[in-house]
């Protein structure tokens, strides 16, 4: 992370230096990448101005719009007026919900709450995902009841990150 007065420096420059040095960052990152290259397009004022700057120097490097089906109509148009090309998740926001929960607070907390009902619900196959994760964060669960103590309280006594008691209400099914 480069130093505040260094951060200080870029804010001061006047405003062509800094589309020329993005510009300059634009064409590397096309370059590096052979022109295997889009522009991520949310219609929102910074992907707009990225495209505006790509556009500039780089007419033919796509838009891409994901369009969930959450972003207002009027987005979506914006989207098509920028000749952005639309793409869908392969699951609807309802069926995310339905699966993986809503991210409340935090996509943090919302993943302690996934694996929580999970523990609290016995749900099948969650000994093998739990068994991932911890391995993935270089672990080596011994048992079911290892990694559901261990997921709960964590080492050595300290709580897990999915300890999240004022949540736990959350943790248990809706129906």
């Amino acid at each position: 992370m480069p130093e505040k007065w260094v951060l200080q420096q870029y804010q001061a420059l006047p405003l062509r230096a800094k589309i020329t040095m993005t510009q300059a960052r634009v064409r590397e990152w096309y370059d590096h990448w052979n022109g295997n290259v889009y522009v991520s397009f949310s219609g929102g004022k910074d992907s707009t101005a990225l495209a505006h700057v790509v556009r500039e120097i780089l007419p033919n490097v796509p838009l891409v719009f994901c369009n969930t089906g959450l972003e207002y109509p009027e987005v979506q148009e914006f989207a098509r007026k920028m000749g952005a090309e639309f793409v869908r998740p392969k699951m609807s926001f309802s069926e995310v919900i339905s699966q993986y929960g809503y991210p409340i607070i935090s996509k943090e907390n919302a993943q302690a709450i996934y694996y929580a009902r999970r523990i609290r619900n016995g749900a099948e196959g969650f000994q093998t995902t739990a068994r991932k994760r911890v391995e993935f964060e270089g672990q080596r669960p011994q048992s079911a009841e290892y990694f559901k103590r261990g997921l709960l309280l964590g080492d050595a006594g300290k709580k897990s990150i999915y300890n999240k008691e004022k949540w736990l209400p959350l943790c248990q099914d809706s129906q």
